[in-house]
């Protein structure tokens, strides 16, 4: 290989490394390659090699290392880490080795994108920028709305998006630390145990009045408390007040709840908890005892960060940094987790991963790759406008990193039977499984001249002319072809086709599944493998027979 060809390895292995913090990927610096000068395709097993020393020799660099051999031999490269760290900007009141950050789920479902995208990425990706640490607290105090599997499925999710943690609680397991507070602001006269009705209450708040609750002395809600623990009360006869302003401007802040009776057994504790922390309680106190350093939320808790502010303050203590952000929203229909339960339920979808959900497992089932989906998060950055989510863009993310290693199959749907005349007729063919990366091999494809099948849609466009059955020959289309010859010109349509034997094959699409048939040897690939199908688009091969495989599309 020429020096000017190593010395574009060199700089795009650099800027690889530079760009993903030290690590550079052959794969990746190989497309990149390959891309740049397609001249070298040719002798791409030559050049892999060539990738994969320097990309070996670069690796064994530090960081700071890689940076300035990039900036001395390509400093133009350095662009994109530019516009990254615009993406993602300083945060403020951020110390190198000490920003803490957390995601903090409730177990009432699988991930789902909006949180993956916002919650955990942002979070995350901070912590991670920062050289801090990443919790993961699993918010469990109210049993009616939380099942016990989901637990499990939060960390699988995460897990299989490769997002980790560097320590890991569950709420549930904390309920003595959160007595000890509540009780402390009971005697320091900065909570109150209300019984009042709850439309007595409201009818209290709306008219900025104090609840009778509240005028009593600090001893006897201390007793209500005692009583509250020991399950005296049932749910709803009595709840744990802050004693703010009941005339205060802000209705959030009139004597809002931050304890309640709740006899519902725990999926986790059983019957052993009759009282359980509020949200706004049991984050303050976790954020503080955890040593959070910069909370990340949407724009919609800011009332929330209001009341904990005001907690923290009544327990002598400091605040996180706060910053906000704003929703994600779906081009489709808005689907609640109680909706997806109820479609679930019903039979309407089949289940938490079905192709038509916003949760992590469903993409992931489409064959979206975790790479993929942590750069679409970053990308949002920090905005406090709502956005959309831009399937299109989150789509050409991930046709980057799949697209240089999924096997081309050909697939037909709504198959036409033809029949082709030839005294030269071929048994089989072998073809690359990519036509870019011969290394990945070749596959067999049978051919039956009297029993080839085309899609229904390309038989009614193109029949009566000429064309190219895909790496076979050339033909004039009709039910009965006449064979034209072998020779591929560049002007004449090329469609895919696949002959006997051959594998039925379910594509499961967000919208329906549709059936055709396939060459054999998918059949082969591994479950879980991505592919593409010519002309139809990729995939991740979800299960298989001997003549079947079902193929759940990602995108074209």
């Amino acid at each position: 290989m020429v020096m000017k060809d190593k010395e574009m390895i060199l700089k795009y292995a650099l800027q690889n490394a530079v760009f993903y913090k030290g690590k550079a990927n052959p794969g990746a610096v190989l497309g990149k390659v390959l891309s740049q000068s397609p001249d070298l395709r040719g002798r791409v097993v030559e050049v892999r090699k060539d990738v994969e020393r320097i990309v070996k020799e670069v690796n064994v660099q530090s960081f700071e290392e890689q940076k300035k051999h990039l900036e001395k031999l390509a400093p133009e490269m350095m662009e994109r880490e530019k516009k990254e760290q615009e993406e993602l900007p300083d945060l403020p009141n951020a110390e190198h080795g000490k920003v803490v950050t957390r995601f903090a789920p409730s177990p009432t479902g699988p991930l789902n994108l909006g949180q993956f995208f916002r919650a955990v990425m942002i979070s995350y990706a901070y912590a991670k920028k920062y050289g801090g640490k990443f919790i993961l607290r699993i918010e469990d105090t109210d049993a009616k709305k939380i099942e016990k599997e989901f637990y499990d499925w939060m960390k699988e999710d995460l897990r299989h998006c490769g997002i980790s943690w560097d320590e890991f609680y569950m709420q549930s397991d904390r309920i003595e630390t959160y007595y000890k507070y509540a009780e402390e602001l009971v005697k320091k006269g900065h909570a109150y145990v209300c019984t009042c009705q709850c439309d007595d209450f409201k009818a209290c708040k709306l008219d900025m009045k104090e609840c009778p609750c509240r005028l009593l002395p600090s001893h006897d809600h201390l007793a209500r408390w005692k009583d509250m623990l020991s399950g005296k009360y049932d749910d709803g006869e009595a709840v744990l007040r802050l004693k703010l302003d009941m005339c205060c401007p802000n209705p959030v802040m009139r004597d809002p709840p931050i304890f309640r009776v709740s006899k519902t057994p725990h999926p986790l504790k059983g019957e052993k908890y009759a009282a359980w922390p509020l949200y706004n309680l049991s984050c303050v106190i976790d954020d503080h005892l955890l040593g959070i350093t910069h909370v990340f939320r949407g724009k919609e808790h800011e009332h929330n960060t209001t009341v904990q502010k005001t907690i923290a303050n009544f327990l002598g203590w400091g605040f996180p940094t706060v910053v906000n952000f704003g929703m994600i929203r779906y081009p489709e229909e808005k689907l609640h987790t109680r909706d997806i339960k109820e479609w679930i339920k019903e039979g309407k979808i089949s289940g938490w991963d079905d192709p038509r959900v916003p949760t992590i497992r469903a993409v992931l089932r489409r064959g979206f790759q975790p790479e993929a989906l942590q750069q679409y998060g970053i990308a949002l950055s920090l905005t406090k406008t709502d956005v959309t989510l831009d399937w299109g863009k989150l789509e050409t993310l991930n046709r980057r990193i799949i697209d240089p290693k999924a096997g081309r199959y050909m697939v037909v749907t709504d198959p036409v039977k033809i029949s082709v005349e030839s005294h030269n007729a071929k048994k089989e063919v072998f073809e690359p499984l990519h036509p870019e990366f011969p290394e990945m091999g070749k596959k067999k494809v049978p051919v039956d001249p009297s029993k080839i099948y085309v899609s229904g849609e390309d038989y009614e466009k193109l029949k009566n002319g000429i064309i190219r059955l895909k790496g076979l020959f050339n033909v004039c289309l009709g039910k009965t072809c006449k064979y034209i010859g072998d020779d591929v010109v560049r002007e004449m349509p090329k469609i895919q086709w696949v002959s006997e034997p051959h594998v039925k094959v379910n594509i499961v699409m967000r919208e329906s599944t549709v059936s055709g048939i396939g060459e054999p040897e998918l059949a082969k690939v591994k479950d879980g493998g991505i592919i593409q199908m010519e002309r139809i688009g990729f995939g991740r091969i979800d299960s298989k027979t001997k003549d079947s495989v079902t193929v759940y599309f990602a995108h074209k």
